[in-house]
């Protein structure tokens, strides 16, 4: 019979669960439905249902059973922050899709749980602006950071209202130019032909020399966007990926994609989602401040100047999580970018190990229970899991100096699973913040009906073999007080 205990770690729903034991757990049949597995005890946020899925010894799971403590710090879940039916479209958001996107109701609930008059937000890995457009539709000025030159641009545009008059004059200009340009010099990088059929590369060409020729910069940046996308739409990769994949042959030698169609279509989309912008803020002051740096080291944001960080960072290194450098690359060669600004993958958190601060990842207790657990089954990925994790607590130093006391921390973070190991990230990156001079306040947990994410991901990097990815995320929030 099993034991029944009071569920205290989450402040709803109050009520009675089972505990937990390794035997129970593995003979019940509905750990699948579990309350208590999947979104109660804080045990789970270390734990997780897939090591009890997987082929784990069961000497292997009491040891991680004793091995973690319940967490004392406050965390609750709560459905409201769940969004599954909101419209996360409004205003300039879909203008590109990007990986693992934050939906604007939950970037826009914790700038208004925390705004004051004056307020100035930041998101130092700010994707493709989600919380840069939350905060200037709300008044906020911001700054967004970010490596990829993709993400850069897309922010640029998503924050700029143009008169939609303008742009869909020159929508027209573009596609009467494309008519009439006779010599179409080709990009020349690796692999294009793979990647692209001859005519999508013809039409490619032609289009961007179109959107080139476009003298008003904030007009050519609105057309790149789109362009970016087409050029993602009509290439040979598969639906739905985020690494680079190409299209079964059998499917594509029916793959005729109408380039130019592709591009008035989003185009259109683009303009109505811009219209509604411009006609709202067009003469709105906000400033959005959008740099090319890296938050792992000294940016150029002066000291003490934010009172509010809201921002998602990746999950885990690139390499085994989501790349954003490959759903990059494409468009990134087309926009005429290379070295440096191809290679995100290897330059964002965990792409190298730096052995000369490996002191930094263990200011966490609960990492270094983690890495250990890694260790015991496989040195190098434990290595691959520091290495991010030492790249995210230097970001906590540089957020200390900027971040102003009493100013507040909010990071939206997902608890990824290695080697059957459930990674504690939302409790990892408390600790550090509370190293950084930051005082946690509660950690929300939500379902992830909306995030854009793959519903199967490879962790062992092995063909055919999958494994489900995190169906919810944490809302870390912290309060600086030194």
């Amino acid at each position: 019979m099993k034991q029944i205990i009071n569920i205290k770690t989450y402040a709803e729903p109050q009520q009675v669960c089972c505990l937990a034991t390794v035997d129970n757990c593995k003979a019940c049949k509905a750990n699948d439905n579990c309350l208590m597995l999947r979104e109660q005890l804080a045990f789970y946020n270390r734990l997780g249902i897939s090591q009890i899925d997987d082929d784990i010894d069961t000497d292997s799971l009491t040891n991680i059973r004793y091995l973690w403590q319940d967490s004392t710090r406050t965390k609750k879940y709560d459905p409201s922050w769940n969004y599954a039916e909101d419209n996360t479209r409004a205003y300039t958001h879909p203008i590109h899709p990007y990986p693992a996107m934050m939906i604007p109701q939950v970037a826009g609930r914790l700038i208004d749980m925390y705004a004051k008059p004056k307020t100035v937000v930041l998101d130092p890995f700010c994707g493709s602006g989600s919380v840069l457009l939350e905060s200037f539709i709300k008044g906020y000025d911001s700054y967004g950071i970010d490596i990829n030159p993709l993400s850069l641009l897309i922010s640029k545009v998503k924050t700029t209202p143009l008169n939609h008059r303008l742009l869909q004059n020159e929508l027209e200009k573009i596609i009467r130019k494309i008519s009439l340009i006779k010599k179409i010099d080709s990009p020349d990088f690796f692999n294009i032909d793979y990647w692209f059929k001859p005519d999508v590369t013809s039409k490619l060409a032609a289009l961007r020399k179109a959107i080139y020729s476009i003298s008003n910069e904030r007009i050519r940046d609105f057309f790149r966007v789109i362009f970016s996308f087409t050029v993602r739409a009509s290439s040979n990769t598969r639906n739905g990926e985020f690494k680079l994949y190409r299209i079964d042959d059998k499917k594509l030698l029916n793959f005729n994609p109408d380039v130019i169609g592709l591009f008035k279509k989003r185009a259109k989309q683009n303009i109505d989602a811009m219209t509604e912008l411009w006609k709202q803020f067009k003469e709105d002051e906000t400033q959005v401040n959008i740099l090319n740096e890296d938050a792992r080291y000294r940016t150029s944001i002066k000291d003490g100047l934010v009172n509010i960080v809201v921002t998602s960072p990746p999950y885990g290194d690139s390499r085994t999580t989501v790349a954003y450098g490959q759903f990059s690359r494409l468009s990134l060669q087309w926009l005429g970018f290379n070295g440096q600004s191809l290679d995100t993958d290897n330059r964002s958190l965990g792409g190298r190990l730096d052995i000369d601060n490996l002191h930094l990842g263990y200011g966490s207790p609960n990492l270094r229970c983690a890495i250990d657990l890694i260790s015991r089954v496989d040195n190098k990925r434990a290595r691959d899991v520091m290495a991010f994790y030492i790249d995210m607590n230097k970001c906590f130093v540089e957020l200390s100096r900027i971040v102003k006391k009493g100013g507040f921390l909010c990071m939206v973070v997902g608890n990824r699973t290695v080697k059957g190991i459930q990674l504690p990230t939302d409790e990892i990156v408390a600790d550090f913040g509370e190293h950084a001079g930051f005082r946690h306040i509660e950690t929300i947990i939500r379902k992830i009906p909306n995030k854009r994410m793959p519903s199967k991901n490879s962790p062992s990097n092995k063909v055919g073999e999958l494994g489900s990815t995190m169906t919810e995320e944490y809302i870390v929030i912290m309060e600086k007080t030194k």
